[in-house]
């Protein structure tokens, strides 16, 4: 995301990176903002059409009924209005659902994102995500599509200093039960930036996950 906006509880305005050029000058560092947004919308309108397929099919299972996962994420982090760095970078997280019923349930979620520093003498964008959200399940035998919003904190290095911003965020799921025990996943979150609507209001994560469930 760009620096040029102040940090939450007054901890000063962050000043806009640069890098010298190769007479020694100085010159800010471009948008980038070519990222791939044609895959973005594929990905998002097929995850769309399985949730509604899902919605249409008759349930039977009841999957994570009772029951607490572990997951462990991996995927992709972009950040469209990012400036100062690549805006897209590799992410992982930890995360756990309680299960109330074969419906509901409620999610942890922490995660890490770092976009690589964009010259060899800059320094690495870091966002940590830590969120709560609720979870609603469309329960289809073995496939699982599920959607959820929630409530973060996103604690952010910018390479010189850091600073936190409130988000809220939509997540839409897809699973699949390899057993009562074990499931794989893909989740998508875009993530609102509350305070930083003006600069940069969004960030997205597309990870791959796999989940123990766990009865309670």
């Amino acid at each position: 995301m760009s620096s040029d906006r102040p940090a939450p509880w007054g901890a000063g305005p962050r000043k806009r990176r640069t890098i010298a050029t190769a007479r020694g000058q100085s010159t800010r560092v471009r948008r980038r903002v070519a990222w791939h947004t044609r895959g973005v919308h594929r990905a998002v309108i097929a995850l769309a059409g399985a949730l509604a397929l899902a919605a249409a099919l008759p349930s039977e299972a009841a999957a994570y009924d009772e029951q607490v996962t572990l997951d462990v994420n991996v995927g992709w982090g972009v950040a469209p209005a990012l400036e100062m760095a690549p805006n897209h970078g590799p992410t992982g997280a930890l995360a756990t659902t309680i299960g109330f019923d074969d419906a509901w349930a409620l999610g942890i979620n922490l995660g890490w994102a770092v976009h690589p520093p964009l010259t060899d003498d800059s320094e690495p964008f870091q966002l940590g995500i830590a969120g709560v959200e609720g979870l609603y399940y469309i329960d289809i035998l073995q496939v699982v599509p599920f959607f959820g919003v929630g409530v973060d904190l996103l604690p952010t290095f910018d390479g010189t200093q850091w600073f936190v911003d409130f988000a809220a965020h939509v997540r839409l799921s897809l699973d699949y039960l390899v057993s009562r025990d074990i499931a794989v996943g893909v989740d998508i979150r875009p993530y609102i930036l509350l305070t930083a609507l003006s600069t940069d209001p969004v960030y997205i994560t597309f990870q791959a996950r796999l989940s123990i469930l766990l009865d309670y």
